[in-house]
Protein backbone atom coordinates (compact mmCIF):
# COMPACT_ATOMS: atom_id res chain seq x y z
CA UNK A 1 0.00 0.00 0.00
CA UNK A 2 1.18 3.07 -0.61
CA UNK A 3 0.87 6.60 0.74
CA UNK A 4 -0.36 9.39 -1.64
CA UNK A 5 3.36 11.19 -0.10
CA UNK A 6 4.94 7.87 -1.52
CA UNK A 7 2.78 7.41 -4.80
CA UNK A 8 4.71 11.02 -5.87
CA UNK A 9 8.13 8.80 -6.71
CA UNK A 10 6.29 6.29 -9.14
CA UNK A 11 6.25 8.54 -11.36
CA UNK A 12 8.68 10.80 -14.31
CA UNK A 13 8.20 14.44 -16.52
CA UNK A 14 9.09 13.63 -20.27
CA UNK A 15 9.90 17.29 -21.71
CA UNK A 16 10.59 17.43 -25.36
CA UNK A 17 10.98 20.65 -27.19
CA UNK A 18 9.19 21.46 -30.16
CA UNK A 19 9.50 24.04 -33.11
CA UNK A 20 6.00 24.12 -35.12
CA UNK A 21 6.03 27.10 -37.35
CA UNK A 22 8.80 28.84 -36.46
CA UNK A 23 7.37 29.07 -32.69
CA UNK A 24 9.53 26.97 -29.89
CA UNK A 25 6.80 25.22 -27.00
CA UNK A 26 7.73 22.17 -24.72
CA UNK A 27 5.42 19.27 -24.87
CA UNK A 28 4.96 17.52 -21.44
CA UNK A 29 3.71 14.33 -20.76
CA UNK A 30 3.96 11.93 -17.53
CA UNK A 31 5.07 8.06 -17.31
CA UNK A 32 5.89 5.37 -14.71
CA UNK A 33 8.35 2.64 -14.14
CA UNK A 34 6.72 -1.27 -14.11
CA UNK A 35 8.91 -4.28 -13.69
CA UNK A 36 8.13 -7.51 -16.08
CA UNK A 37 10.97 -9.11 -13.79
CA UNK A 38 14.53 -7.97 -13.10
CA UNK A 39 15.56 -7.99 -16.30
CA UNK A 40 12.99 -6.50 -17.84
CA UNK A 41 12.08 -2.43 -16.71
CA UNK A 42 9.85 0.02 -18.86
CA UNK A 43 8.62 3.47 -18.42
CA UNK A 44 4.57 3.31 -19.40
CA UNK A 45 3.21 6.14 -21.16
CA UNK A 46 0.58 7.23 -23.49
CA UNK A 47 1.20 6.78 -27.22
CA UNK A 48 0.24 10.22 -27.96
CA UNK A 49 3.12 11.66 -25.76
CA UNK A 50 5.66 9.36 -27.30
CA UNK A 51 4.86 10.46 -30.95
CA UNK A 52 6.43 14.10 -29.72
CA UNK A 53 9.60 12.37 -28.60
CA UNK A 54 12.61 13.60 -30.30
CA UNK A 55 16.73 13.47 -29.46
CA UNK A 56 16.37 16.38 -27.15
CA UNK A 57 13.30 14.54 -24.72
CA UNK A 58 14.38 14.83 -21.37
CA UNK A 59 13.23 12.90 -18.49
CA UNK A 60 12.70 13.86 -15.05
CA UNK A 61 12.60 11.47 -11.86
CA UNK A 62 12.80 12.10 -8.17
CA UNK A 63 16.42 11.79 -6.47
CA UNK A 64 16.73 10.50 -2.98
CA UNK A 65 16.71 14.17 -1.47
CA UNK A 66 13.84 14.72 -3.39
CA UNK A 67 15.62 16.42 -5.80
CA UNK A 68 15.16 16.25 -9.77
CA UNK A 69 17.12 14.01 -11.45
CA UNK A 70 17.11 14.96 -15.09
CA UNK A 71 19.01 12.55 -18.22
CA UNK A 72 18.13 12.52 -21.79
CA UNK A 73 15.67 9.73 -22.93
CA UNK A 74 18.41 8.38 -25.24
CA UNK A 75 20.26 7.60 -22.20
CA UNK A 76 17.76 6.20 -20.53
CA UNK A 77 16.07 3.67 -22.98
CA UNK A 78 17.59 0.93 -24.53
CA UNK A 79 17.76 0.86 -28.49
CA UNK A 80 14.60 -1.44 -28.51
CA UNK A 81 11.91 0.36 -30.63
CA UNK A 82 9.36 1.87 -28.43
CA UNK A 83 6.26 -0.63 -28.00
CA UNK A 84 3.04 1.04 -28.53
CA UNK A 85 -0.21 -0.76 -28.69
CA UNK A 86 -2.28 -0.84 -32.36
CA UNK A 87 -4.89 0.74 -31.53
CA UNK A 88 -4.71 2.06 -27.52
CA UNK A 89 -3.14 5.09 -26.48
CA UNK A 90 -0.37 3.52 -24.40
CA UNK A 91 3.64 2.59 -24.89
CA UNK A 92 6.18 0.99 -23.12
CA UNK A 93 9.76 2.19 -23.64
CA UNK A 94 12.71 -0.54 -22.87
CA UNK A 95 14.58 1.04 -20.10
CA UNK A 96 18.59 0.73 -19.77
CA UNK A 97 18.64 -1.32 -16.12
CA UNK A 98 22.40 -0.49 -16.15
CA UNK A 99 22.08 3.22 -16.49
CA UNK A 100 18.85 3.34 -14.34
CA UNK A 101 20.46 2.01 -11.67
CA UNK A 102 23.73 4.49 -11.66
CA UNK A 103 21.81 7.31 -11.43
CA UNK A 104 20.82 5.85 -7.76
CA UNK A 105 17.31 7.89 -8.21
CA UNK A 106 14.32 7.26 -5.45
CA UNK A 107 11.91 5.96 -7.79
CA UNK A 108 9.06 3.66 -6.68
CA UNK A 109 8.21 0.87 -9.40
CA UNK A 110 4.98 -0.87 -10.08
CA UNK A 111 4.76 -4.63 -10.99
CA UNK A 112 2.34 -6.12 -13.72
CA UNK A 113 0.83 -7.89 -10.82
CA UNK A 114 -1.26 -4.50 -9.58
CA UNK A 115 -2.94 -5.06 -12.86
CA UNK A 116 -5.81 -6.62 -12.15
CA UNK A 117 -8.26 -7.03 -15.11
CA UNK A 118 -11.38 -8.06 -13.39
CA UNK A 119 -11.34 -5.66 -11.41
CA UNK A 120 -11.19 -3.18 -13.88
CA UNK A 121 -13.84 -4.68 -15.92
CA UNK A 122 -15.59 -4.31 -12.87
CA UNK A 123 -14.84 -1.13 -11.97
CA UNK A 124 -16.79 0.31 -9.04
CA UNK A 125 -18.35 4.24 -9.15
CA UNK A 126 -17.15 4.38 -5.54
CA UNK A 127 -13.32 3.50 -6.09
CA UNK A 128 -11.18 6.82 -5.34
CA UNK A 129 -8.92 6.75 -7.83
CA UNK A 130 -5.62 9.17 -7.91
CA UNK A 131 -3.87 10.35 -10.48
CA UNK A 132 0.24 11.75 -10.53
CA UNK A 133 1.30 14.05 -13.18
CA UNK A 134 2.34 17.35 -14.68
CA UNK A 135 -0.31 20.10 -14.72
CA UNK A 136 1.18 22.23 -17.93
CA UNK A 137 4.17 21.10 -16.91
CA UNK A 138 3.89 22.33 -12.91
CA UNK A 139 5.79 19.98 -10.60
CA UNK A 140 9.70 20.39 -11.14
CA UNK A 141 11.53 22.67 -10.00
CA UNK A 142 13.99 22.95 -6.93
CA UNK A 143 12.58 19.23 -5.20
CA UNK A 144 10.75 16.91 -7.19
CA UNK A 145 7.10 17.50 -6.61
CA UNK A 146 4.25 16.19 -9.05
CA UNK A 147 0.35 17.06 -8.54
CA UNK A 148 -1.84 14.63 -7.71
CA UNK A 149 -5.94 14.60 -7.98
CA UNK A 150 -8.71 12.57 -6.70
CA UNK A 151 -11.78 11.31 -8.44
CA UNK A 152 -14.72 8.95 -8.66
CA UNK A 153 -14.84 7.17 -12.23
CA UNK A 154 -18.16 8.56 -13.97
CA UNK A 155 -18.35 5.62 -15.87
CA UNK A 156 -17.65 1.31 -16.15
CA UNK A 157 -15.52 0.35 -19.27
CA UNK A 158 -16.65 1.72 -22.30
CA UNK A 159 -16.11 -0.40 -25.25
CA UNK A 160 -14.38 0.53 -28.77
CA UNK A 161 -14.48 4.19 -28.20
CA UNK A 162 -13.12 6.37 -30.99
CA UNK A 163 -10.74 8.88 -29.62
CA UNK A 164 -8.75 11.60 -30.82
CA UNK A 165 -5.50 10.51 -33.09
CA UNK A 166 -7.15 7.86 -34.59
CA UNK A 167 -7.39 5.46 -31.34
CA UNK A 168 -10.46 3.20 -30.87
CA UNK A 169 -9.81 1.63 -27.41
CA UNK A 170 -12.31 0.40 -24.10
CA UNK A 171 -12.08 3.42 -21.80
CA UNK A 172 -13.65 4.40 -18.63
CA UNK A 173 -14.55 8.20 -17.75
CA UNK A 174 -13.43 9.87 -14.43
CA UNK A 175 -15.60 12.77 -12.94
CA UNK A 176 -13.13 15.33 -12.78
CA UNK A 177 -11.09 16.28 -16.16
CA UNK A 178 -7.85 15.76 -16.56
CA UNK A 179 -5.24 18.64 -17.89
CA UNK A 180 -2.34 19.09 -20.36
CA UNK A 181 0.66 17.32 -18.78
CA UNK A 182 -1.45 14.98 -16.85
CA UNK A 183 -1.33 12.66 -19.88
CA UNK A 184 0.30 9.28 -19.81
CA UNK A 185 0.05 9.52 -15.79
CA UNK A 186 -0.83 6.41 -14.01
CA UNK A 187 -4.33 6.20 -12.52
CA UNK A 188 -4.17 4.31 -9.54
CA UNK A 189 -6.34 3.51 -6.34
CA UNK A 190 -3.68 3.52 -3.55
CA UNK A 191 -5.40 0.96 -1.58
CA UNK A 192 -7.15 3.20 1.61
CA UNK A 193 -9.32 6.18 2.29
CA UNK A 194 -8.61 8.85 4.61
CA UNK A 195 -11.65 10.06 7.28
CA UNK A 196 -10.30 11.33 10.46
CA UNK A 197 -7.97 8.19 10.12
CA UNK A 198 -6.48 6.42 7.39
CA UNK A 199 -8.24 2.99 6.74
CA UNK A 200 -6.64 0.74 4.67
CA UNK A 201 -9.49 -1.15 2.21
CA UNK A 202 -7.06 -3.04 -0.48
CA UNK A 203 -3.78 -3.10 -2.04
CA UNK A 204 -2.67 -0.57 -4.68
CA UNK A 205 -3.55 -1.38 -7.79
CA UNK A 206 -3.31 0.15 -11.40
CA UNK A 207 -6.45 1.07 -13.19
CA UNK A 208 -5.31 2.76 -16.00
CA UNK A 209 -3.32 5.60 -18.59
CA UNK A 210 -4.38 8.55 -18.74
CA UNK A 211 -5.31 9.87 -22.36
CA UNK A 212 -7.06 12.81 -21.88
CA UNK A 213 -9.68 15.42 -21.21
CA UNK A 214 -13.25 14.90 -23.10
CA UNK A 215 -15.32 18.17 -23.53
CA UNK A 216 -18.11 20.09 -25.27
CA UNK A 217 -19.44 23.17 -26.50
CA UNK A 218 -21.24 23.17 -22.54
CA UNK A 219 -18.37 23.25 -21.31
CA UNK A 220 -18.45 19.74 -19.47
CA UNK A 221 -15.51 17.94 -19.14
CA UNK A 222 -14.45 14.35 -17.61
CA UNK A 223 -11.36 12.56 -17.68
CA UNK A 224 -10.82 9.59 -19.92
CA UNK A 225 -8.41 6.35 -19.13
CA UNK A 226 -7.05 3.84 -21.22
CA UNK A 227 -7.54 0.69 -18.97
CA UNK A 228 -4.39 -0.40 -17.59
CA UNK A 229 -4.77 -4.26 -19.09
CA UNK A 230 -3.87 -2.92 -22.09
CA UNK A 231 -0.36 -2.67 -20.80
CA UNK A 232 0.04 -6.24 -20.15
CA UNK A 233 -0.64 -6.65 -23.96
CA UNK A 234 2.61 -4.96 -25.08
CA UNK A 235 5.11 -5.80 -21.93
Amino acid sequence: MLKRDDAFKTVVKFSTPIVENGKSSLSIGTGFFLAKDDSHLFLITANHVVRKFNANTVVSMAGKSNNVINVTLNQLKTAVNIISHPTADVSAITINIAFFNSLNAAVMIYSPSLIDTNRINSISRDEELTSIGFPNGLGIGALFEPFSFRSYPASNIVKNVQLDNGYVSDVFFLENASCGGYSGCPVIDLGYRVTGLMTQTSNTYIYGVMHGTMSDNTGGKMAVVTPAYYILQII
